[in-house]
């Protein structure tokens, strides 16, 4: 133990002074570093969440055109089985060809007459 040099006491308060202002200075250094990260990210989040929402908004709106369409179709196929009975009807006799050209078109046999109201 004769290499340890024996510290006066004011030397051992002045190295009491240094640690103190290191402390600060790294507390300074992680403060920088955390405000700096903050600053970037919180842009980032920010810019992410408007991305977000913007994609909500178009989802929502795709959803009301779907619904729309769907709609849209099974009103179609509505009408496309009242065709296909139509077409059923015109095609197997003749006896239904009559009955469509007199419900639609008011046409009458030789020997009827067929009186319209309109109201």
């Amino acid at each position: 133990m004769g290499n340890v040099p024996n510290l006066s006491p004011q030397q051992s308060i002045s190295k009491k002074q240094i640690n103190p202002n290191k402390n600060q200075q790294t507390n300074k250094k992680l403060r920088r570093r955390l405000l700096l990260a903050l600053a970037f990210m919180l842009p980032m989040v920010i810019s992410i969440q408007i991305c977000i929402y913007k994609q909500e908004q178009m989802i929502q709106e795709k959803q009301i055109t779907l619904n729309k369409e769907k709609k849209r179709l099974s009103e179609l196929e509505i009408t496309g089985r009242y065709f296909e009975n139509d077409i059923k009807a015109l095609t197997e006799s003749e006896e239904g060809i009559l009955k469509f050209a007199r419900k639609l078109y008011g046409f009458s046999r030789p020997d009827e007459t067929i009186f319209q109201i309109t109201e």
